[in-house]
């Protein structure tokens, strides 16, 4: 019963194509419902209240600011015309809409997930695209779809680190596991974004054909150092130094083996038009990665601006944890750590030294917080059906339901339970934090004592996570809002829903793999 909200969200929004807003609203409706009915599920009213309000506050914080950040850094550049520098950059390297989609979305969306997280690789990517000529509902798919393998370490690494730190468990050896269980789809989604993007050209044109194969194998070979890089340095780098090395490796074969059309006319970029061009895109780097913990002085430094909030109004003992169990329910905010502000100084910034008016960039970003408050409403719902779900111990419900079906032979579903823990809340970090617990619980049952096979588990729910991004309405209604086709996240849905199926399906079937040899 537990999975009734979630399935009534599917339904209305993938088959009876329902606005996001009414099928966010209505399944929250039906799971406030249940609370009342379930008595194993009960909340008093004052806990349902504020687990909506921490539901809200969250979908502000970080994930709304995150939206508003990265659309505001794109409509800036499209004000002050650097935008038209970055299009001719990514023209002079190809023209081919196939290499500009894998370059963007797997290669930069990559990179930039690694660094920030929370929406920004899609919502960046997205609106580079759309401005390069891409079909919006198209890009919007590829950012999707190409915003799930790099998930596993994203935001430095916080998924992996977190989980490690709370179950004692080796970052290294979890990030060893997480790589290994994603290699094989690292080699699959370049062929899939290719073909993607084959539909923005000409009808009859070859998807594999015209030397775009060598830039695919590029992208494979950079990302194909994850293992080792994980083995070594632990979660905080795999994605940032692989997305770098793909890029770098990406842009070298397209010089190479893809020719351009001897018509095509070049537009000459200078040294230093380049760098004002990307300017706020090189800054959210800095500001980034200087602000997490791999700054450890830096990082600590800021951690006294967090506030923590208790959105219980006194009633913390109806309030359940990811083992079903009583929940501290403190939240923290993190004002200066999360990307959210990083992105708008680094906007503002750089748009001093690319000679924006004050005026401009406070109109700017007034007109984004306007025409984004839709798409944030939407996400407020969302948020808020999966902290009621969570904390009135649905979440835990349907997770136990599956450990009770399947058996020894839950290494099949490991994965599929991270993959809904990332439709429900919108974050690999959160749907870790849901079950995590509970993998680490099934792998002591299955072999007492076994640390690797913990360690394989908690890595196979942070890969299965990685395949519920492109599927978590969160995500969707950030790539909708940011491609500007609110309305359409149900053929988006569609979409991916088989991709992250068949994901979840081969994962299953590794572990299960996995958990016979460890």
């Amino acid at each position: 019963m537990g999975l009734v909200p979630i399935i009534l969200f599917l339904v209305m929004l993938a088959l009876l194509k329902c606005s996001p807003m009414l099928s966010a609203y209505t399944s929250l409706g039906i799971a406030i419902l249940l609370n009342f009915i379930v008595k194993e599920w009960r909340m008093p009213v004052t806990g349902v209240i504020g687990s909506i309000i921490e539901g809200f506050a969250v979908a502000w914080m970080p994930i709304g600011l995150v939206v508003i950040a990265a659309i505001f850094a794109y409509e800036l550049s499209v004000k002050t015309g650097e935008i038209n520098v970055i299009k001719k950059m990514l023209g002079n390297i190809t023209t081919d809409k196939r290499a500009q989609a894998l370059i963007l979305a797997w290669g930069f969306g990559g990179f930039i997930e690694g660094v920030a997280g929370y929406g920004t690789a899609v919502a960046i990517p997205a609106a580079i695209m759309v401005s390069l000529g891409f079909n919006p509902l198209n890009a919007a798919i590829i950012c999707l779809i190409a915003n799930t393998t790099p998930t596993a370490f994203g935001t430095v690494g916080l998924p992996v680190t977190t989980m490690s730190s709370l179950l004692g468990l080796s970052p290294n050896e979890i990030s060893f596991f997480v790589s290994l269980l994603l290699w094989p789809i690292m080699f699959v989604i370049p062929f899939i974004l290719v073909k993607m993007a084959n539909n923005e050209r000409k009808e009859g044109s070859k998807a594999f054909g015209d030397g775009i194969i060598p830039v695919i194998v590029a992208s494979i070979i950079g990302y194909s150092m994850q293992p080792l890089i994980a083995k070594t340095t632990g979660a905080e780098l795999p994605t940032i130094l692989s997305s770098l090395l793909a890029m770098v490796l990406m842009i070298g074969a397209v010089k190479i083996f893809i020719k351009e059309k001897k018509n095509t006319e070049k537009h000459p970029v200078t040294l230093k038009e380049g760098v004002l061009a990307w300017l706020p895109y090189i800054l959210m780097v800095v500001l980034i990665v200087g602000t997490s913990p791999v700054v450890h002085t830096v990082h600590e430094l800021l951690e006294h601006t967090n506030s923590v909030f208790n959105f219980t109004f006194g009633n913390s003992s109806a309030f359940r944890d990811i083992n079903g169990e009583i929940a501290k329910a403190n939240v923290t905010f993190k004002w200066l750590l999360a990307p959210g502000i990083p992105i708008i100084a680094a906007t503002i910034i750089a748009g001093f030294f690319q000679k924006a008016k004050v005026k401009d960039m406070i109109s700017v970003f007034k007109d984004t917080v306007k025409h984004k408050f839709s798409s944030i409403a939407v996400i407020m719902g969302i948020v808020a059906l999966s902290v009621v779900m969570k904390h009135s111990g649905m979440i835990n419900s349907i997770a136990d339901g599956f450990v009770q079906i399947m058996g020894k032979n839950f290494p099949l579903i490991s994965p599929f339970l991270g993959t809904i823990g990332t439709f429900v809340t919108g974050s690999d970090l959160s749907s870790n934090l849901l079950f995590g617990n509970l993998q680490y619980n099934v792998a002591e049952g299955l072999k007492a004592g076994h640390q690797p096979l913990k360690e394989l588990f908690i890595a196979s729910n942070t890969a299965g996570a990685t395949g519920g991004k492109m599927i978590s309405p969160q995500n969707i209604a950030i790539a909708a809002s940011t491609v500007g086709l609110m309305g359409k996240e149900g053929d988006m849905l569609r979409t991916t829903l088989k991709y992250s199926l068949i994901y979840a399906i081969v994962l299953g079937l590794i572990v299960f793999v996995g958990s016979v040899i460890v």
